[in-house]
């Protein structure tokens, strides 16, 4: 593990540093959960600003072991560089909005809770076109660095994260992630997914991590060749669409 934090960590020190931070907030909120028993939907207020530290601190390490096969210097700095400013808001209004007892999501309750919403979902288009932009770059990439299994594993993975994550406009147009139901029902352990409707968030949640999933299965299956990387993209990407259906449907998972 630490060799590989020190390549992070060498490849783009801003989203290492970014990484960490966010991962002493993600034990600073636990805490904080231990003794602040609010609630909000029917959870802990501090279960949304803990699943989103961890989230980031995946999301800024991931981003370098990518970064590092792509030529073009500027865009790279340019990219982690925001990246980590995205990140950062993005912490501060839930966490922040948490702490006042508030939701950071769909909230027009105010016209300040409205103004960090609306903020967050600018900041988070902005971030998702600039990782968009990125991902078109990979294809004037050639597989001299690595294997064109894991270059198109790459790709194929933020365009699909991208797509995925652009689902959030969805929730924001409906102001709720529940389909059939109101938002804060009875939910899967952890993740808190509607057991009773559909819920926009496990396709969002499971698209957005094919920036991960993909090249994780070139490296465990080991594959060089690109054929078998694209044919998992693909059937990825037709499960994920599948869990959008159904809960558009107002049917949930389980």
């Amino acid at each position: 593990m630490k060799p590989l934090l020190n390549r992070i960590k060498t490849i783009s020190s801003v989203l290492y540093y970014c990484a960490l931070a966010h991962f002493a907030l993600f034990i600073l909120f636990i805490i904080i959960a231990m003794f602040d028993h609010r609630q909000l939907l029917g959870v802990n207020l501090w279960f949304k600003p803990i699943k989103f530290s961890i989230s980031i601190v995946i999301y800024c390490l991931t981003w370098p072991l990518l970064l590092q096969y792509l030529p073009f210097g500027l865009v790279k700095r340019q990219f982690a560089r925001f990246t980590v400013f995205a990140m950062s808001y993005e912490m501060f209004a839930v966490a922040s909005q948490a702490g006042r007892g508030q939701l950071s999501h769909y909230n027009h309750s105010s016209a300040y809770n409205l103004f960090i919403y609306i903020l967050m979902g600018v900041v988070i288009i902005l971030q998702t076109l600039f990782a968009l932009y990125i991902g078109i770059q990979f294809f004037k990439v050639k597989a001299t660095h690595t294997t064109p299994a894991m270059l198109w594993a790459i790709r194929l993975g933020i365009i699909m994260a991208c797509f995925f994550a652009f689902e959030g406009g969805v929730m924001s147009a409906k102001m709720s992630h529940t389909i059939g139901a109101a938002d804060g029902g009875p939910g899967l352990p952890i993740f808190n997914w509607s057991r009773i409707a559909g819920d926009l968030r496990i396709a969002h949640f499971m698209g957005l991590h094919a920036l991960q999933i993909l090249p994780l299965f070139v490296l465990l299956t080991k594959y060089r060749s690109a054929r078998p990387t694209i044919a998992f993209a693909l059937f990825f990407f037709a499960s994920v669409s599948l869990l959008l259906f159904n809960a558009l449907l107002g049917r949930p998972l389980l």
